[in-house]
């Protein structure tokens, strides 16, 4: 772990590139080699407008990206403990919750919210505006195309996605019962027709 500083109670690597005028921070999180933060919206029409928010716990490993929001929201939030591994992106205006877990490469479009303990495998990619239900796992190499849903508690796999199962052993292991799946199956209907709003 060579080359990292302590800064506002965080460990970040020498080589991160971070825009701290436009980045709202918390305490204990890990920012790797080449990762950046706090770059222009990737959004061929929109300026960007407000900022990045970041929560406690989080890992970032090399070469991650994470965007400034568009006036849409006006912010991009990570909430806390979560994990994502080198080189994923985050763009713009998106909204990540907590326990979270991004596997290598992947991609989330503009705007996409993701629920807390879901886990994305290595390379999936989620269109803009999507939303990822809480304690799903999504295989890797998957797609999540515009016209799927993804709602908590399932595992997923394909291109596009395709609902396989229950995700039994994420539930189990965060002690999930049927009534609190049932609480975020409603949560994530909320959260889809609030952004359908938009």
């Amino acid at each position: 772990m060579l080359n990292y500083i302590k800064k506002k109670g965080n460990l970040i690597h020498k080589t991160a590139i971070i825009n701290w005028n436009k980045l709202s921070i918390g305490k204990n999180n890990i920012i790797g080699p080449y990762s950046v933060i706090g770059n222009f919206p990737q959004h061929p029409k929109m300026k960007s407008y407000g900022k990045i928010i970041i929560g406690n716990n989080n890992v970032f490993n090399e070469y991650c990206n994470i965007h400034l929001p568009t006036k849409d929201t006006k912010k991009t939030i990570i909430g806390n403990n979560n994990y994502f591994m080198n080189s994923t992106t985050i763009d713009h205006d998106c909204i990540i919750e907590d326990e979270v877990v991004l596997s290598s490469n992947v991609v989330l479009g503009g705007n996409v919210y993701i629920m807390k303990a879901a886990q994305l495998g290595i390379k999936v990619s989620v269109h803009q505006n999507k939303t990822i239900g809480s304690y799903t796992m999504i295989g890797m190499h998957s797609f999540i195309t515009k016209k799927t849903s993804i709602i908590p508690g399932y595992i997923y796999f394909g291109k596009p996605v395709k609902k396989i199962k229950k995700n039994l052993i994420g539930l189990k292991r965060n002690k999930i019962t049927t009534e609190s799946l049932k609480k975020e199956i409603s949560r994530f209907k909320k959260i889809v027709a609030k952004k359908n709003k938009l």
